[in-house]
Order: structure tokens, then sequence, then C-alpha cells
């Protein structure tokens, strides 16, 4: 009976893990305009400078005087870029501070582009494995927590903020200078915390068009940007447009 007992709750517990195991992936994996196939893309980058040469020695030090120099309300606003969400780019979009208006359609795109994206960036890092900076520089101390553990190049937060941003631009480029300053400014962030080298950021960029260009190949994807464009231009009292073909 014992045994028996034993085996159903084994059974159980296999269960549950399966189920916890498939939830992780639908909720980390799903594609909905690209097609999850990750080589093309890790095969852009070269491989970061290695731990112990000059380049990273320079971009160390890099960040250490951004340790030194960073004031309270550059710690503040790192803090606040540490979340992907599409209303950090709000202001660059010309919205008023404090301003939430309602673009559904545009939140869920991006929620679907930033799903599309994350297999990608996460097959470079585990590709090429570098180290944060904390954990090669005893010096370095953070200002941003839930990054332990997870490797650095390419910057994903960069990749995040550089492939909204380029996507605004498309819908909204009458305000091209203020996003591209934008996403500079988020992806910089995290040099101010001292979670990433200047070679991840520029990373993040480059994977970033390369997955724009992607967005762009996909006849889906041209049909949600067009429909959130329409309701983001509305809200900001621009004339209608299309995306290019």
């Amino acid at each position: 009976m014992k045994a028996r007992a034993a085996r159903v709750v084994a059974s159980v517990v296999s269960t549950l893990a399966i189920a916890a195991a498939i939830h992780w992936w639908l909720q980390h994996d799903r594609h909905t305009y690209l097609t999850g196939e990750t080589a093309d893309f890790v095969a852009i980058f070269a491989a970061p400078p290695a731990r112990d040469s000059p380049t990273t020695r320079r971009e160390l030090d890099e960040l250490l005087e951004l340790q030194k120099t960073r004031t309270a309300a550059e710690v503040a606003a790192a803090r606040a870029d540490r979340k992907t969400e599409i209303q950090r780019f709000y202001g660059a979009l010309g919205f008023p501070e404090g301003a939430n208006p309602d673009l559904p359609l545009l939140h869920a795109l991006a929620e679907k582009v930033e799903d599309d994206t994350r297999p990608y960036v996460r097959a470079a890092k585990e590709n090429f494995r570098r180290l944060r900076p904390y954990e090669i520089e005893p010096r370095m101390e953070t200002c941003i927590d839930h990054v332990r553990g997870d490797l650095s190049y390419p910057s994903g937060h960069a990749n995040y903020g550089y492939v909204m941003a380029d996507l605004l631009r498309e819908m909204v480029p009458e305000r091209n200078s203020q996003l591209i300053a934008r996403a500079d400014e988020f992806a910089r962030q995290r040099m101010v915390c001292g979670v990433h080298f200047r070679s991840d950021i520029e990373a993040g960029r480059e994977g970033a068009s390369w997955l724009v260009a992607m967005f762009n190949g996909s006849a889906e994807y041209r049909e949600d940007a067009n429909a959130a464009m329409a309701e983001l231009r509305a809200a900001l009292k621009l004339p209608a447009r299309v995306l290019p073909k």
C-alpha cells in the first residue's frame, strides 16, 4: 500500500513538473511573427572581448568611473528603466509626463515582439557565455537587482530598447531623434548600474537591427503594426499613415 501511494505521489509530482515546464515554455518561447530559428541571429555577432583582454579591462574601468560619478538621480532613472515596458518610451513619443493613454493594440504588439525576441537573445547569451562585469571586477557595486546568474553578451535590455524604438520610429517618424536618444539612454542605464559592458550594449543594438528587419518581413507583424500605429497616431493627434511596403 505504501509503495502504491508513493508511486501515486511520484506520478502527481511528475505531472505537475511537466505542466509547469509547459507553462514556462508557453510564457517564454511563444513565436508570433518570427520562426524561432536562432542560428542566423547568433552568427551575426563577433565573440565578445576575452575576460583577461585589455578591451575588457578598459570597459571595466569605464564602468568603475560611472559608478564613482553616478548621482542619486541617475540611479533612480536607471532603476525606473529596469522594466521592459513600452510605457518607458511614451515621453519620447510626445506624451506628457504621467500620461497613461489607452493603447491596447500597441501594448499587445509590444508584448508579442518581446516574446519573439527573447529566445534569440537567450541563444546568443548561451553561445558566448560572457560573465557580468560584477562577476569579474569585485569593486563593482550594482544598483539594480534581478540580474544575478544571467549572462552578459549581448544585452537583452539594450536589445529590447532598440527594437522598440526602431519599431516606434516607423510608426511615428516625426519623433525619430527623440526615440533614438531614448533608446540610447535606456540601454546606457545598464552601464550606469554596472550590469553590462559597453560591448554588450553595442551587440544588443546590432541584434535589434537584425530582428527589426525580420519583423518587417512578416505580413502578420505588419498587419498588427499598422493597426497599432493607427491607434497610436490617433492618440497623438497625428495624421494617419501606413507602413511603407
